[in-house]
């Protein structure tokens, strides 16, 4: 049966107790002791200035709470704040605690010279606790919060999280819940994180960052121990001012701000998360990773050899870190079929690159587009151009396959234009045997290929026909 211990009417010897507008003070100065199932409620303020101060059962009050004695045993039970009114919570010595809860809409604010650590759990049932960087709320290892953490219920101000265990920071400011998180670590550290919903005083930023959020920050703070860690931040797409969440990164202030890689995995709250783990640790915010779009001349044309030149012309000042060259065969399913390397800085002067596709197509229209990635991961790309194919072909082989060494090879190829191809004969090292030029004409014809006065040893070979398209053959030795 659970018993219930009021102090109100039944003041115990050892205790002292005060009348102060209509509330009592009750004074804890030899022993207070709160057994198993035991409830004990205070219609006023609490001061404990005894180390003897043990709490098994459930301790609530209405008023302020003074602690000016180390207590070091934090018992099984529970503390409540539920008064009415905003409480405070005095911490002038250490003071360990099981669980803690605050059920006032009204708040709780922590004040004094130490932190109250929790060593099971914190229930927010409702109201906002105030904390600052003197006194704070202390999470020890494996403890963790519950409750309804909302707008109107968390943490403002400062927490601390013990341990090894992934950990949200139950934080926000300014009416808002913004946690900020842990995970992956590896050893026990103790870190620190807080919220603020103001602009950092510094908002500029390296050059794979075009904005920094001038709303908020977060701060998330190693303050012992060694582990690296995966960090979250909660992510809202009301607060600052990105247009689309594809272009949103985290960035860690390094003086200036720089990108941190990361990944949006949406959920309630939904978070960005570092994409590797992080080991430098500090200020963090969102940024957008947009640059400004350059304005691209492109061109692509066919050449009498065949290629399917691409020019593209960079102006200066553009920011453009790689470039991928694109293709499709019906406008609309596009695949990378080449790379050219840009820079993360700004180009002095304009830049003009070329890439050469050599492949032959059965296609009589090819689609050709490039794409260009920013530092900061932004993506752009050029108009998408068609290009009529003049050198396509629908069929081409060797034989006889294998060939003996004393015996040219013949290639088999169907064209519907005429056409001039360099074909190259190399081995399986890459290394090039021959070379010989082949005019092609419309049609299906056969082709001689010069092999038996190149006196090929027994092996496998390759014969390209354009420098993304090889035959394969096999020579046995006469």
């Amino acid at each position: 049966m659970r018993k219930y211990f009021f102090i109100t009417v039944m003041p115990l010897l050892f205790l002292s107790v005060n009348t102060l507008l209509g509330q009592i003070t009750m004074t804890n100065e030899g022993q207070l002791f709160i057994r198993d199932n035991q409830v004990v409620h205070v219609g006023g303020h609490f001061v404990n200035k005894s180390t003897a101060f043990y709490n098994r059962g459930n301790f609530s009050l209405t008023g302020n709470f003074w602690n000016e004695a180390k207590v070091g045993n934090s018992g099984y039970g529970i503390l409540r704040f539920v008064g009415g009114q905003e409480q405070t919570f005095f911490v002038y010595d250490s003071l360990d605690v099981f669980d803690l809860e605050i059920d006032n809409d009204a708040g709780l604010v922590m004040a004094g010279d130490y932190s109250v650590r929790i060593f099971n759990e914190m229930n927010f049932l409702d109201g906002i606790v105030y904390t600052n960087a003197t006194s704070l709320l202390a999470f020890q290892p494996e403890s963790s919060y519950s409750g309804n953490v909302d707008d109107f219920s968390h943490v403002n101000g400062p927490v601390i999280k013990i341990g090894v265990d992934d950990f949200i920071f139950p934080i926000g400011k300014g009416g808002y819940f913004r946690p900020s998180g842990i995970e992956d670590l590896i050893d026990t550290t103790t870190f620190l994180s807080e919220y603020f919903d103001y602009a950092y005083f510094d908002l500029d930023s390296d050059n794979t960052l075009f904005r920094v959020s001038d709303e908020e920050f977060w701060n998330v703070e190693r303050l012992k121990g060694t582990s690296d860690a995966s960090v979250l931040l909660s992510y809202d797409e009301d607060i600052g001012g990105f247009d689309k969440i594809e272009d949103v990164r985290m960035a860690f202030y390094d003086n200036p701000w720089t990108r941190v890689e990361s990944v949006y995995n949406g959920g309630s709250p939904s978070f960005f998360v570092s994409h590797d783990l992080v080991s430098k640790f500090g200020i963090f915010t969102f940024a957008e990773n947009k640059l400004a779009q350059p304005a691209i001349t492109f061109e692509v044309y066919q050449d009498e050899d065949c290629a399917n030149v691409l020019n593209w012309v960079i102006p200066a000042n553009s920011r453009i870190e790689t470039f991928e060259v694109e293709l499709s065969l019906d406008s609309i399913n596009f695949v990378k079929i080449g790379e050219e390397v840009g820079d993360s800085i700004p180009f002095s002067t304009i830049k003009i690159y070329e890439y050469r596709d050599y492949e032959l197509y059965e296609e009589k229209v090819l689609y050709y587009r490039v794409k260009m990635i920013q530092p900061g991961g932004a993506i752009y790309y050029t108009e998408v151009i068609a290009v009529d194919n003049k050198c396509a072909f629908t069929h081409c082989s060797i034989f006889p396959n294998p060939v003996r060494s004393d015996k040219n090879l013949t290639l088999k190829m169907s064209s519907e234009f005429e056409q001039t191809l360099n074909l190259r004969i190399y081995d399986v090292p890459g290394r090039i045997l021959s070379e010989q030029e082949v005019h092609i004409r419309p049609g299906n014809h056969e082709y001689e290929i010069v092999t038996k006065d190149l006196n090929l040893a027994s092996a496998m070979y390759f014969l390209e026909i354009t420098k993304r398209k090889s035959l394969k053959f096999v020579v046995i030795f006469d």
